[in-house]
């Protein structure tokens, strides 16, 4: 029996099980609604992956929606967390054009996406110029970790400051590693998206609990 997918499955269960409890729990503030959406692309993710690798659904479409899904990410969490700091201008929502550069262009080239392949774990894909969407999308969340240790130095309130470190530690504790396993690992490198989104289930554990604990 092929079980390609299936961990992929496993994490979007308990991603949307954070969602609704999230939704149920958790008090409908602007910071809140945001790391909701950052939980909601998490689990999508995670089940274009399942219908990839699983269910079969290896066709341009649903690759360009898994890519679409993973390139709103970045520039979601950077926006979050000026938010969260305090730091939010109205000319910040100009992080959000190179996703959208992204989303147009592999919309032009849909027909060159492609799954390369399927595991258990893991999908790794074929899309244009993977070099620069890779500067892209790490880039905001190196900045996001920046602006919320930042803030975790300045911060005096003790509740403010446990808040910041779980959002900081989110980001922390799944970026970090997956940084240093790109140096050290090949695969990883060439399964980045499906793997650094397998390591976000610990970003989304992070940002269920600053969500139900975040009652300001």
């Amino acid at each position: 029996m092929n079980f390609d997918g299936i961990i992929s499955l496993l994490i979007a269960c308990i991603e949307l099980v954070y969602i609704i409890n999230a939704f149920i729990f958790g008090k409908k503030n602007s910071i809140n609604k945001f790391t909701i959406a950052i939980l909601v692309l998490l689990f999508g993710y995670q089940f274009f992956e399942f219908l990839i690798c699983f269910v079969g659904l290896q066709n341009q479409i649903i690759i360009y929606l898994a890519m679409v899904d993973i390139t709103l990410l970045p520039p979601l969490g950077l926006y979050s967390s000026l938010l969260f700091a305090g730091k939010l201008k109205n000319y910040h929502k100009l992080i959000f054009i190179p996703a959208f550069f992204f989303i147009i262009l592999y919309g032009f080239l849909i027909g060159e996406l492609a799954v390369t392949k399927c595991t258990v774990l893991y999908a790794s894909y074929h899309y244009p110029l993977g070099n620069l969407y890779a500067t892209f999308y790490y880039l905001p969340i190196i900045g996001s970790m920046i602006i919320l240790n930042k803030k975790w130095g300045f911060e005096s309130d003790p509740k403010k400051k446990m808040l910041t470190r779980t959002y900081f530690f989110g980001f922390a504790f799944t970026f970090i590693p997956s940084m240093i396993f790109a140096l050290f690992f090949p695969t990883f490198v060439q399964a980045v998206e499906s793997l650094l989104c397998k390591m976000a289930f610990v970003l989304a554990t992070f940002l269920f609990i600053f969500i139900i604990k975040n009652k300001e």
